[in-house]
């Protein structure tokens, strides 16, 4: 799994067409995060079939796409689903420990997104998080 963002020119139409285009060529949105400052809309969103994505998009005019090694938390694995606190203990490890947090967003099945720096530090920290 890996996250692609992109920063485009905010428009009504910018998710239906990730969405769409996505979705004809069989790639599967498992986490998303759409936010917009001005004109600008920055779209992070997560997949498994990276090529196949950027280069769906880029066909439709959607390029500058950037591709990153994502940290992904199993909630349900580590028994913290519907827990109060549970992020923020989760972010907490993870600052304390030196590591820097990039980005974060839900997807599907109860897991948490994490652009960090170290995801194999990451791993090792949360692995016990419960």
């Amino acid at each position: 799994m890996k996250d692609i963002c992109l920063v485009q020119n905010n428009r009504p139409s910018l998710l239906v067409d990730i969405g769409l285009t996505l979705g004809k060529v069989g790639v599967n949105i498992e986490g998303l995060s759409h936010s917009s400052v001005d004109e600008l809309a920055i779209v992070h969103f997560l997949v498994e079939d990276v090529q196949v994505a950027v280069d769906a998009l880029a066909e439709i005019g959607i390029e500058s796409a950037v591709v990153s090694d994502v940290f992904v938390f199993d909630k349900d694995a580590e028994n913290v689903t519907g827990k109060s606190g549970s992020f923020g203990q989760i972010c907490n490890t993870l600052v304390e420990h030196n590591l820097t947090i990039k980005f974060g967003y839900p997807a599907e099945n109860n897991r948490f997104v994490f652009g960090i720096d170290d995801i194999e530090k990451a791993t090792e920290l949360l692995s016990s998080v419960s």
